[in-house]
């Protein structure tokens, strides 16, 4: 019987896979310091989207009102609130853009302060809010279930009293 002309060297992914880690962990401690500014960028946009928003649902259709130094006129139109900038000519969708930073907030939100993967994150709804009371004080305690993924695990993460609170 002759010899298997492959080595083992060549066959052993474990270095390859030890590298990619290595150069991924690499670049989220390159880009971690920029999280503030993408937190706080996300959340300016978001409170202010909401406010076009409001200042859109006030606003009559053929109406012309000003906001944050721009000038705009209600459309009459039942999809959402629309508005014409009256300096660009443009179309707006208040209601869409409203929405839009909003998922971009809580979505950076949840990763943040979650530590999930964007993949979990995909496969979350309102049945992965799940309650643990405890057995000495009775105390109610909210989870978040983390379904299995990566490691073939359930995970449950306690959710924080102290999380950003929102008024949408």
């Amino acid at each position: 019987m002759a010899p298997c002309p492959v080595g083992e060297a060549e066959v052993d992914l474990r270095k390859g896979a030890r590298q990619r880690k290595s150069r991924m962990d690499q670049r989220t401690r390159e880009r971690l310091p920029a999280l503030p500014s993408l937190v706080r960028a996300v959340d300016e946009a978001r409170k202010a989207t909401a406010m076009s928003l409001e200042a859109g649902r006030r606003a009559e259709p053929g109406e012309v009102f000003s906001l944050a130094g721009s000038t705009f006129v209600r459309r009459a139109r039942a999809d959402g609130i629309w508005v014409d900038d009256l300096a660009t000519g443009e179309a707006r969708n208040f209601s869409l853009e409203e929405g839009r930073a909003f998922w971009a907030w809580a979505t950076i939100e949840v990763l943040r302060h979650t530590g999930i993967r964007i993949e979990e994150l995909l496969e979350l709804s309102h049945h992965s809010l799940v309650q643990y009371r405890l057995p000495t004080t009775g105390e109610l305690i909210p989870l978040l279930q983390i379904v299995p993924s990566k490691t073939d695990a359930e995970r449950l993460v306690v959710v924080s009293q102290s999380s950003p609170r929102c008024s949408r």
